[in-house]
């Protein structure tokens, strides 16, 4: 198998791996390579995302840091890195696709139904045979 930084950065999900500094295993989006070149600090991360994404990122990365001083720990705040420089990847590829998908994230919090022709996950990993 070819090492992930050779793989087309297209997308998909490759094996556990180990974070920069080799703290813990987590998964590996293809895609975390270019999002880990392209926005290397939180400040990048924050200019990227469309700002109805601005308070949550603010919030986590707030927690994350709460988190490291109270454990002596970074894999929390790694995490929370990690996850907001995916969306400020996809933000930056498809802003309208993106805020398509935040939009129909909130309606679907807010009343508590799936879309209209959406499949639920357990129906999907049936028909994928997972």
């Amino acid at each position: 198998m070819i090492a992930a930084e050779q793989q087309p950065e297209s997308g998909g999900w490759w094996p556990a791996g180990s974070d920069a500094d080799g703290l813990e295993p987590m998964p590996t989006w293809i895609g975390d390579t270019v999002a880990t070149r392209r926005f290397g600090s939180p400040e990048q991360i924050r200019a990227a995302l469309p700002p109805e994404q601005v308070a949550a990122f603010d919030a986590a990365f707030e927690d994350a840091l709460t988190a490291a001083r109270e454990t002596l720990r970074l894999d929390e705040l790694h995490r929370v890195v990690q996850m907001w420089r995916r969306q400020a990847l996809l933000a930056e590829r498809d802003p309208e696709g993106h805020r398509q998908m935040l939009a129909t994230a909130a309606e679907t919090a807010r009343t508590g139904q799936p879309r209209p022709g959406s499949v639920p996950w357990t129906a999907l990993k049936a028909e994928l045979g997972l």
